[in-house]
C-alpha cells in the first residue's frame, strides 16, 4: 500500500482557474503536491509550480498519459501515480484494459511508481461520491 508522510499538501486543479494566479512558488513549497490526470506543468510553472509528488489519474486519462510516456514516466521522474477506475477496466486477470496498459508501461519504465486502487477502495469512494452528489458515478 501507498504510504505518505506529508506536513503540508497542495492539491492543484487542472482547470484554467489556475492561469494567472502566480502561486507556483507557494505550491512548490508544499511537502506533498498532488495533481490531477495529465494536467501540464510545463509552460505554467509560474501559476502551478514545477514539482509533482502524486498524480491522481482517472482510468479515462491513462491513454492521455501514454501519448507522452517519456514526460510522465521517464527514469528521472519521481512522481507517484495513483490510478482509479471501475473494476472492469482495472481487473488483473488479463481482461482489464487499463490495467494491461499500465502493466506494459511498467515493463518499459520499470522505475515508474504506479499504484492502482483496489475494488474495495473504489466501492468506498463510489459510496462517498453518491452520498455527496446524490448520483452514481
Amino acid at each position: 500500500p501507498l504510504q505518505l508522510d506529508c506536513d503540508h499538501c497542495a492539491i492543484v486543479s487542472n482547470s484554467g482557474q489556475m492561469v494567472g494566479q502566480k502561486v507556483g512558488n507557494e505550491i512548490d513549497q508544499s511537502s506533498c503536491i498532488w495533481r490531477m490526470n495529465n494536467a501540464p506543468t510545463r509552460g505554467y510553472e509560474e501559476d502551478v509550480g514545477r514539482m509533482t509528488m502524486i498524480r491522481v489519474v482517472s482510468h479515462t486519462s491513462v491513454p492521455l498519459l501514454l501519448k507522452n510516456p517519456d514526460y510522465f514516466f521517464k527514469e528521472a521522474n519521481t512522481t507517484i501515480y495513483v490510478i482509479w477506475g471501475p473494476f472492469r477496466n482495472m481487473r488483473k486477470d488479463g481482461n482489464g484494459i487499463v490495467y494491461n496498459m499500465l502493466k506494459k508501461t511498467v515493463d518499459v519504465y520499470p522505475n515508474a511508481q504506479i499504484y492502482v486502487t483496489t475494488e474495495k477502495r473504489m466501492s468506498y469512494c463510489d459510496g462517498i461520491f453518491k452520498k455527496e452528489t446524490g448520483k452514481d458515478r
